[in-house]
């Protein structure tokens, strides 16, 4: 008969699912007991290991978790089993040679435990608890064997009682001289022999603490042969309890001795014990580590630049694992250097982490610094690095909890960068991981991540899909008692619930609208006629009726005029702060108030129905047409229409009839307080500068493709026109939001300033703030008035550089494309590393020296046997009739010989044999010349296209007549020549999973 199901007690529910029914899941059993481990509650996490065992027998790490659990409450012989059984599958487990040793030490076998460590070293030297265990191992067999003099038993108190003889027993001895063996051998009762460890007095006392006196005491007492006196009644009990009682003493010394490892004790400083340069490495490792842990980042940064300082000066041999205890040093400085938001430094030793990782193929140490470097880039806004970052670290995630973490970072990220999609993917796959654990905490951010997405998607099927995973996260807050989260997602809630009210409600308006369109259409014709009617009795009225007042001429007057203003273009620029959550779901409107009139309430809508408008650090431009002009503006009023979230507005720019005025707001817009301590949802705003006769600077810059060529600095631009000048033009927030001035970088900038006419020079000069702002610029180009200014660079910008144009200003209507192809020789050596430009010559000027540097057909240009192709808008010359071909000399080995250039602007192409080295170490030692197109180039191509097939048809009617089937051909090939032609347009997408691509 089966037994019955065993009713849970209340402190096994959280082992299973809904207290209904068991997980039987492998890692869910795995993480309620990592759960429970981290909680101290041991006892409760080896019933989920053992659980875990019984579903998948012998899983090792099931084995050696329940082993680290029978450690915490004393059952070393289970732990030593379960590290054994472990071993079995892979003898080389660093988690099971480390538990074994543990359990080794814990039972005093520290000859063993230290054989196991060094084991575990062998194998994994990166990992600092197998240095720790040496360590103390070493301590420990130290103490068993020091000097037993170390300890001095005095007997203390009075005793005298247990010296009493026993009357019963006393026999009259005789004292006179007898032979050994004729002397009767007393009948002494077996007693357990106690097991005495000489130990360093000094550590046991350290261990015990107030329990030392009694050991001390119970020895005293077994060391007196008169108290103990065997075959006694008294001294035979004595001895047992004493006995007992020292037994248990040494039980709690081996016991704390293990709870407390080498670093948390004070060392031994007697003669017997020195300490080696490693020993001072894991200890100073140990308080850096807790510092951190204590958030003090500056004295953690402190002594880990010491110790930096200190282990480069040792050799090898005095630090075995100098790389990797270096590579860990590298990781603490960055932590450091993060938290205390210098960002550029942090990044630097997170990278050096990663590269002696990588050298010394430490995994741990990779995915370690893999994950330092996504939080870097997280942490200064560099979502797409952080994205790739992190990814990078995935293949080294283990854990459930690991991987449940790392993907829902990653989906922060997308979230910023506005990929709602990819955000919620990553949001489900963060949430399977923390179901596997299970984790509340986990749950919940998984939760809202997708939730967060699906609102950010906006359509009717995930606004309510949003909503029914704010509603399941809430009731995960009052489960956790996390006050301030069940706030933030009440809000989040009726935020996504608003605008889901507005979407259906924009719906209904819109089907209503359609339905009674027929209607109307039907009341038009009777309308017009009632119109007519009614306009020409008023008409008849107003010839007849009398003057009126001044006044009311006036209010017609006024009427007029409203008719009649002047209609003007408006161009509304709203910067979204960049802090976390400053981004709205909402409807912005704008009041402008000027010396001339008002307009209320724009709307600022984008004209793209796929693109979210005020996301977090974004600039959003809108271009209202036809609105009256209220003059000279004298204030604003923003403003949105959601009162439950909140908004952080940067400024906003506004520019009609020729003006740029110029609002700073720097402020949460928030109707609940949730931001701010001031409860609005719009603000008024006074003009911070105007600036009249402004015109837009399209601005473009290219920084070189060398190694170090970006910088972190600020970059600014003095531009000189005839008309006046620009000083200190600071280049932020490029077009494409990315982080501008990295190696090979083209940003583009739209600055909106004052018309200076036409432009003279301009001066480029970087404001340093920390490594990484040295840089070196390509070129920079500026469109002003729809004409081009070229400005050359190629050079390091270390102070105030002045540019001057090359050659003369492009007008927009006089640029071209051309396509330049070259082909260096494919001979020893003919490649080159250097910078090279062209020159084209036509009967309309010269384009001036055109850089080629970025080839559509190789990543690096100008290689041996290689064809690079690049695209140029450059003055249209007319007819080429020279080029001039160089190269500026830089880098070793520069010399370079090319083939031949090909250049084609429609339909016309010219090729230029080159033929020769550019070389300053060769032949006449030019590295710059002028070059003639070959004459039969200059034939169109499609006529020489058009004669080819001539002369192929003529072919085919001179021969014999074909068999039908090829006359059926010859006919199939006419029909294909006066086919009617069309265009095709082929749209592909790649799926958005990652590595799709």
């Amino acid at each position: 008969m089966p037994l019955p199901k065993r009713k849970l007690k209340d402190d096994e529910q959280s082992i299973m699912s809904d207290g209904k029914l068991p997980i039987k899941s492998v890692p869910g059993l795995m993480g309620e007991g990592e759960k429970f481990f981290r909680d101290q509650l041991y006892e409760k996490a080896i019933l989920c290991y053992t659980e875990a065992l019984e579903l998948s027998p012998g899983n090792r790490n099931a084995l050696v978790e329940r082993a680290a659990c029978y450690l915490r409450i004393g059952k070393n012989d289970l732990a030593l089993k379960d590290a054994e059984e472990s071993l079995k599958e892979n003898k080389d487990s660093t988690k099971s040679l480390y538990q074994k040793a543990e359990a080794l030490y814990a039972m005093g076998e520290f000859e063993l435990a230290l054989v196991f460590y060094h084991r575990g070293k062998r194998l994994r030297s990166d990992i600092r608890e197998f240095h720790l265990g040496i360590s103390k191992a070493e301590e420990a067999i130290n103490n068993c064997v020091g000097d037993p003099n170390l300890v001095k038993l005095e007997i203390k108190g009075d005793l005298s009682f247990f010296d009493k003889p026993d009357e019963k027993s006393k026999k009259k001895m005789n004292t006179g001289y007898q032979k050994p063996l004729s002397i009767k051998p007393l009948n002494v009762q077996n007693r357990e022999k106690r097991i005495v460890k000489t130990e360093n007095k000094k550590a046991v006392k350290q261990l015990l603490g107030e329990l030392y006196a009694d050991k001390v005491y119970l020895e005293n007492l077994l060391g007196d042969n008169h108290v103990t006196r065997a075959n006694t009644k008294s001294g035979d009990a004595i001895y047992g309890l004493a006995n007992n009682g020292l037994n248990y003493l040494d039980s709690r010394t081996d016991f704390w001795r293990q709870q407390k490892p080498i670093y948390a004790r004070k060392n031994n400083l007697s003669k017997t014990s020195t300490k080696t340069p490693l020993d001072y490495i894991l200890n100073q490792l140990e308080i850096i580590d807790n510092l951190q842990s204590n958030g003090k980042y500056s004295e953690s940064l402190e002594k880990s630049n010491k110790l930096m300082h200190y282990v480069n000066k040792l050799s090898d041999t005095q630090v075995p694992d100098k790389k990797s205890i270096i590579s860990n040093l590298y990781s603490f400085i960055g932590n450091a250097h993060l938290e205390m938001g210098k960002y550029i430094l942090a990044l630097d030793n997170h990278q050096k982490d990663l590269a002696i990782s990588k050298e010394t193929g430490n995994k741990e140490g990779i995915s370690r610094a893999y994950e330092n470097i996504g939080r870097v880039y997280a942490r200064s806004g560099q979502f797409k690095k952080a994205i790739e970052a992190w990814e990078n670290k995935l293949p080294y995630a283990e854990s459930d909890m690991e991987k449940a973490w790392l993907f829902h970072e990653i989906g922060r990220c997308h979230l910023e960068l506005g990929n709602y999609k990819m955000a919620e993917d990553f949001g489900k796959k963060s949430l399977e991981h923390s179901n596997n654990i299970p984790d509340d905490v986990w749950i919940l951010n998984a939760t809202i991540l997708m939730a967060q997405s699906q609102a950010k998607i906006g359509d009717e099927e995930n606004l309510k899909i949003a909503i029914e995973n704010f509603e399941k996260a809430l009731i995960m807050t009052e489960k956790l008692k996390d006050e301030a989260g069940n706030k933030a997602i009440k809000k989040a809630l009726e935020a996504a619930k608003e605008k889901l009210r507005k979407l259906q409600s924009r719906e209904k308006d819109k089907f209503d609208n359609s339905d009674s369109d027929e209607k109307n259409k039907n009341k038009n014709s009777d309308n017009r006629k009632k119109d007519k009617k009614s306009n020409e009795n008023k008409q008849k009225e107003q010839n007849n009726d009398s003057p009126r007042k001044k006044n009311d001429n006036a209010s017609i007057k006024k009427d007029l005029n409203k008719k009649d203003a002047v209609k003007t273009d408006h161009k509304f620029q709203i910067k979204t702060a960049s802090d976390i959550s400053s981004g709205i779901d909402a409807n912005v409107y704008i009041s402008l108030f000027g010396n001339e009139g008002e307009l209320l309430d724009l709307q600022m809508k984008s004209k793209s129905k796929d693109k979210n408008t005020f996301e977090r650090g974004k600039i959003d431009t809108f271009d209202l047409s036809g609105l009256n002009s209220v003059g000279k503006l004298k204030k604003i009023s923003i403003g949105h229409d959601s009162p439950n979230s909140a908004w952080k507005l940067d400024y906003v720019n506004i520019i009609f009839n020729n003006t740029l005025y110029k609002f700073i707001a720097n402020k949460w817009l928030d109707g609940d307080l949730k931001k701010s301590n001031e409860k609005l949802t719009s603000i008024e705003l006074e003009p911070t500068s105007i600036i009249e006769n402004i015109t837009v600077y399209e601005i473009e810059v290219k920084t070189a493709d060398e190694i170090s060529a970006g910088t972190d600095a600020n970059v600014y631009l003095d531009i000189f026109g005839t008309d006046g000048d620009i000083i200190k033009l600071e280049l932020k927030e490029p077009l494409d939001n990315e982080n501008p001035f990295e190696r090979n970088a083209l940003n583009k900038f739209v600055v909106i300033e004052k018309n200076i006419g036409k432009i003279k020079k301009i001066a480029v000069f970087t404001e340093a703030k920390g490594s990484g702002s040295s840089w070196k610029l390509s070129y920079v180009k500026i469109l002003l008035n729809k004409t081009y200014y070229n400005f050359s660079a190629n050079r390091w910008i270390d102070s105030k550089t002045e540019l001057i144009q090359d050659g003369d200003a492009i007008q927009v209507s006089d640029l071209v494309e051309y396509t330049i192809s070259v082909l260096t020789a494919d001979k020893m050596g003919a490649g080159t590393d250097a910078n090279v430009f062209i020159n084209i010559h036509g009967t309309k000027g010269e384009t001036g020296k055109i850089q080629l540097e970025s080839s559509s057909t190789n990543k690096n240009p100008f290689e041996k046997g290689k064809l690079d192709i690049f695209q140029s808008k450059s003055r249209n010359v007319g007819e080429i009739n020279k080029i001039n071909i160089s190269h500026d000399g830089k880098g070793t080995g520069a010399g370079w010989f090319c083939e031949k250039v090909v250049i084609k602007h429609g339909e016309i192409t010219k090729t230029f044999k080159i033929g020769r080295w550019l070389d300053e170490s060769e032949e006449d030692g030019k590295i710059s010349i002028d070059v003639q197109p070959e004459v039969a180039s200059e034939k169109n191509v499609s006529e020489n296209n058009s004669k080819s097939e001539s002369k192929n048809l003529q072919q085919k009617q001179n021969e014999s007549p074909r068999k039908k089937n090829d006359n059926a051909s010859i006919q199939k090939d006419l029909n294909k020549k006066d086919a009617v032609k069309t265009d095709y347009k082929f749209q592909i997408k790649t799926a958005s999973d990652i590595s799709s691509g």
